[in-house]
This record gives C-alpha cells, sequence and structure tokens, in this order.
C-alpha cells in the first residue's frame, strides 16, 4: 500500500485509516499520530459519505512532510482540498495564525503553497490545471481573500463539481504516477522575477513554488516578532541538507528590508555569496540588496565576525542572518553575538570542512545569549529517503524503506559524461563535482596542469584517464567562473567543482567523482596521500588527515555528505577506487531489493 490512496475504493472510513497508517509507515519511516488517525476517520467518512462521482485522492506528498489532503480528479482538472477542522482561528499576520490556542501557517497561504508546488514542481502540471478549496467545517467565521473556502458537505461538492467531468484511471495515474522535480531552483527564480520578489518576495516566491513550510513559517514568524518588540534575540536553526535553509535566509531578509529594518545576510563561501551577490543585484528604494550580502569571517579579519571589521558602517543593526553557519570559528561565534539586536544562525553540522570551523549545536548554545532554538525537519530539495541513504552509507545510520531518487553507478568515467551531456541535452541543469584529490588548482595560471583534474597527465601521477580522451579542470574564480557556472552560463562539462564550489548549489543533476580520499577497506579509511586540499592551512583536510584521523574523518564523512546531496532529482556517481564503488552498489542494490520486499508485504 502506497501514498496517496484512493478514498472511492473504501465503503468504511476505518479501512481508509488502517491502510493510510500503513502508507505512512512505509512511505516515511514513522508511523500517523492519534491527531492524524482521527481527522483521517472524520473526513474520510464525510468524504465517502458524500458520494461523489469523482476520483479522489488522499495524502498526497509533497516536499518533506508536506502532504495534500485531498486531490479531486476529473479529465483535464484537478482541485486541492485542504481541511481544516479548527473551532478558534484568529489571523496573525499574511502567513500565521492562532488556530485552537497553538501557532499554525495560514491555511490559505498553505493551500496556494500546495497548488503551486503542484503547477511548477510536479510532471502532472503540465497536463492537469490545479486548482484549490479551503474546507473549514469547523469555523464558518474564518475568511479569507486569498483563496476560496467551503464551510459545509454542500459548498465543497458544488466546488469539486464545478471542475468538470470526472476522471478515470489514466487521469488518476497521471498524478499517482508523477513525481516532483524543481523545474526552475532558487537562484533561477530570482533571476526570472527579481522585481517582483523585490516588492513582495513572499508572494512572489509563494507564486512559483517557493512558498514556506509550517515549519519555515513559524521560525519566521517568530523572527518577526522579536524584530518588532525590538528583542535581543539569537535564533539557532538547525537544517540538514535541502531544508530550505537559503530559502528562509532570503525570504527573512526580504521581509525585514521591506518593514524598514536594517538587515544583513553574511556567508563565508566566496563562491556563493558572489553568485547571490550577482543575483540580486536589485535596487529596493535607495537600498541595492547586493550590498547588503556580507561576509561573516575572510581570514583577513573583516568579516562581520572578525574584528577589523568597520562596525561603524552597519551600526545599530536590528538583524543579521548567518547562512551556512556551520563554518564560523569559536572567535566569529562570539563576535557575531555582539553586530545585531536579532541573530539568525542556519547551521547544519554535517557540512563542517576544516578543522577550526566550529559552528556546532554545542558550541553555539556556550557562546550564544537568550537563544532559541528551531530545527527544520522537511527536506524540500532532496528525497528524505535518499538523505537516509547518503547518511547510511556514510555513518551506518538507519537505511531507508524505500528509495524514490534516481541514482545510477558507472564503472567508465565517459558513460557518466555521456549520461550527464544527454540530461543536460534534455533541458536539465546540471554540475560535475569532483573530490579535492589528484590535482590542488592554480589561481594564478589558469592553463597550469595544477587545475587539472580528470584527464591525463595528472599532477598526482594517477593515470587512470589517461585514454578518456578527457580534459576536463577545476573551477577557479570566485568572481566569475563559479556564478556563471551555477547560473548555467558555463559549459557544465568543461569544468568540476570541489566541496567549497558546491555547498550552497544545485543542480537537477550531480555526477560525483568519488576520489581516492576516502576508501572502503571492511570499513572507511582515510588515504592521505591522495588528498591535495591544502585550505584552511594548519587545519585543512590534508593537514587533519597527517595529524589527527579521528577530525580527518569527520570532515571526510561531511565532505561527501555534501558533495552527495546537490542533486534534486538525481545523482551519478563514478568512483576512482573500485573497491569502494563496489561497495556502495551492494549497500544500494541490497536496499532496492529490501524496499521491494518490503511493499510485498504489506
Amino acid at each position: 500500500m502506497s501514498l496517496p490512496l484512493l478514498i472511492n475504493q473504501y465503503d468504511k472510513p476505518e479501512d481508509m485509516v488502517s491502510d493510510l497508517s500503513k502508507a505512512i509507515i512505509h512511505y516515511y519511516g514513522d508511523g500517523p499520530s492519534p491527531e492524524e488517525k482521527s481527522a483521517w476517520t472524520f473526513l474520510g467518512k464525510n468524504i465517502i459519505e458524500m458520494k461523489l462521482d469523482y476520483p479522489i485522492l488522499v495524502e498526497i506528498p509533497l516536499f518533506g512532510l508536506e502532504r495534500a489532503d485531498l486531490i479531486a480528479v476529473d479529465t483535464r482538472n484537478a482541485i486541492i482540498v485542504e481541511a481544516k477542522g479548527w473551532r478558534n482561528v484568529k489571523r496573525i499576520s499574511d502567513m500565521v495564525v492562532l488556530a485552537d490556542n497553538a501557532y499554525h501557517i495560514d491555511p490559505c497561504y498553505q493551500l496556494n503553497n500546495y497548488v503551486s508546488k503542484m503547477k511548477f514542481f510536479h510532471t502532472s502540471g503540465k497536463i492537469v490545471n490545479y486548482t484549490g478549496i479551503l474546507y473549514m467545517y469547523n469555523h464558518p467565521e474564518y475568511k479569507s481573500d486569498s483563496c476560496k473556502i467551503a464551510y459545509s458537505e454542500e459548498d465543497l461538492i458544488k466546488e469539486i463539481r464545478r471542475i468538470g467531468k470526472p476522471g478515470g484511471k489514466e487521469d488518476i495515474d497521471t498524478i499517482v504516477a508523477g513525481r516532483f522535480t524543481i523545474s526552475d531552483d532558487l537562484i533561477d527564480i530570482i533571476i526570472k522575477n527579481g522585481n517582483s520578489i523585490i516588492r513582495d518576495a513572499s508572494l512572489t516566491l509563494l507564486s512559483k513554488g517557493y512558498g514556506l513550510s509550517e515549519e519555515q513559517a513559524m521560525i519566521m514568524h517568530r523572527v518577526q516578532d522579536a524584530l518588532k518588540n525590538r528583542e535581543n534575540k539569537t535564533f539557532l536553526i538547525k537544517g540538514e541538507s535541502g531544508s530550505g535553509k537559503t530559502l528562509l535566509a532570503l525570504q527573512l531578509l526580504l521581509d525585514a528590508i521591506k518593514n524598514g529594518y536594517k538587515a544583513l545576510l553574511a556567508y563565508r563561501n566566496n563562491r556563493l555569496l558572489n553568485t547571490m551577490r550577482q543575483v540580486l543585484n536589485l535596487n529596493a528604494g535607495s537600498v541595492n540588496i547586493s550590498s547588503l550580502i556580507q561576509y561573516y569571517s575572510t581570514g583577513r579579519g573583516v568579516g562581520i565576525g572578525e574584528r577589523n571589521f568597520d562596525a561603524s558602517r552597519y551600526s545599530n543593526m536590528d538583524l543579521i542572518i548567518y547562512d551556512e553557519a556551520q563554518r564560523m570559528t569559536q572567535d566569529v561565534i562570539k563576535m557575531t553575538q555582539s553586530r545585531s539586536n536579532v541573530k539568525v544562525y542556519f547551521y547544519d553540522d554535517s557540512q563542517i570542512l576544516i578543522g577550526d570551523e566550529a559552528g556546532t549545536q554545542d558550541n553555539f548554545r556556550r557562546y550564544c545569549t537568550n537563544t532559541t532554538e528551531m530545527h527544520l525537519t522537511g527536506s524540500f530539495r532532496i528525497s528524505r529517503s535518499y538523505l537516509q541513504l547518503v547518511r547510511h552509507i556514510l555513518w551506518n545510520e538507519k537505511p531507508p524503506d524505500t528509495l524514490n531518487y534516481e541514482i545510477n553507478l558507472f564503472d567508465n568515467i565517459s558513460n557518466l559524461i555521456e549520461d550527464l551531456r544527454k540530461k543536460h541535452t534534455d533541458g536539465n541543469k546540471i554540475g560535475l563535482l569532483c573530490a579535492f584529490t589528484e590535482s590542488k588548482g592554480d589561481k594564478k595560471n589558469p592553463t597550469s596542469v595544477q587545475n587539472r583534474r580528470i584527464g591525463y597527465p595528472l599532477p598526482s601521477n594517477f593515470d587512470l584517464y589517461k585514454n578518456s580522451g578527457l580534459d576536463i579542470y577545476w573551477l577557479m574564480d570566485e568572481k566569475t567562473e563559479y556564478p556563471r557556472y551555477w547560473r548555467g552560463e558555463l559549459d557544465p562539462l568543461k569544468y568540476c567543482a570541489s566541496v567549497y564550489g558546491a555547498q550552497g548549489f544545485e543542480a537537477d543533476y550531480i555526477g560525483l567523482v568519488w576520489g581516492r580520499d576516502l576508501v572502503w577497506r571492511n570499513d572507511w579509511k582515510i588515504n592521505a596521500d591522495a588528498i591535495t586540499d591544502t585550505i584552511g592551512n594548519n587545519y585543512s583536510l590534508k593537514r587533519m588527515a597527517k595529524k589527527d584521523n579521528d577530525v580527518a574523518m569527520t570532515l571526510i564523512r561531511n565532505r561527501y555528505y555534501t558533495l552527495m546531496t546537490r542533486g534534486i532529482r538525481g545523482i551519478d556517481l563514478f568512483f576512482e577506487d573500485q573497491q569502494t564503488g563496489q561497495h556502495i552498489k551492494d549497500v544500494i542494490d541490497r536496499i532496492r531489493k529490501d524496499a521491494i520486499m518490503g511493499y510485498d508485504k504489506l
């Protein structure tokens, strides 16, 4: 039994609830709460008694943990139904309500978000015209201009019947067999809709499928409250790869500017910073947004979290948002505490890359005051089951029950390049990533052999690519090459990026060359001789691999976690160490087999 289910096949709501519970466990790994079961029982009974001719799907998975309650299907259209049984609702903002004594995302915002995601990111959106209706079956006083609302069974039946002739099996299959894929990533959306985003970031991003989840909306609400109340407050927001940290950071910045607050968005990653500056070279009144994107750490002492920062230029800041804050040192964490009234740190300590980076939960708790901790558990960009697979491979955590993500393993690098080229020709955004091994790069001399990563000869004398005919070089220039590469303006298969040029970026498909730095020999082992990464000097991966194996193992696992989670739809893998490749192939094959067997038992 898998999600979504078809309500029409049930005569009793309890049978539907039983099957839904099994499907939820299979899809997410965790069972539903008693409250969810109670809501399903009521709604199932409600819908079954309506005796509609339309096929009606229930609990349709979207991104992360989000699910649409119902979709009624006709031959060309579908209407998404978001059902709420709240008895008391008070609007707090355009995005948040107080319902039955708890804060929730505004139901019309939530509904419009689901409609946009199905329109823009689901494969059925090219065929099916999606609309939405909010079903407020316990609260007839709730009003909103932003979505249609049904307050009774009769209202809901009328709205469903307006969509057209009831659909058949083929129409249902278009939705059920479809899948989500990001048609435009966040950078693309900003480039195409910059002026609209400046006028109203929340509404524009919502209309393009980039609405916030309830978790994200609650974080935004808490930060907005702290700004309104002039609090000295620190928010620690933990979220793993693909959880929407950068989207939320951008919305926080633009919302603060719109409401007249003095705000900055800060990074350490110069490649990501320069890309964001270029795409946000937009004016909001007298302020150019790109000027509000600053370094929190530069290594030269002039970042926001460093001692020589010119605080007079940015005095009395209301809000500073620190993205990728796991890359802060302890000194930077302490210094940033004094730079603004409200501080927001987005971090994922599984993406710490250098030995002196200290942006962990423990260190934020140690050095920050007046803290509120929140967690982004949803995954917008990447399948949660795939994230589980990556963590299982690298840290031996629990394997996923299913794999709804495209994974291709290649024995020949030319075949990987050919596959990526085909995906690119088909209109997909792609990127090529490599382990920081074999060559160290040379910024001063673009044609240096030190910039060759795939080809022959390599500085390391590794001759795997001797007869491949390939000649692929590192991206080197942070201000020109990297922004152009991730905006799709350079041939993505003439260059490759290291982990420093991958963190914070995404593409439909990623090709990853797994190097000889992390190899499988009945357990994970570090091969220090293959590592060429000296960034961070005494704290670099190369230095740590020589003097502290435990720290180096943490860093190198983090690197592969980062590299493996850049693709939205899938990943192509090539292993420079054959034994390592065989091990990971065996792991993936076993999980795929177990997933099929587990599904058959339901």
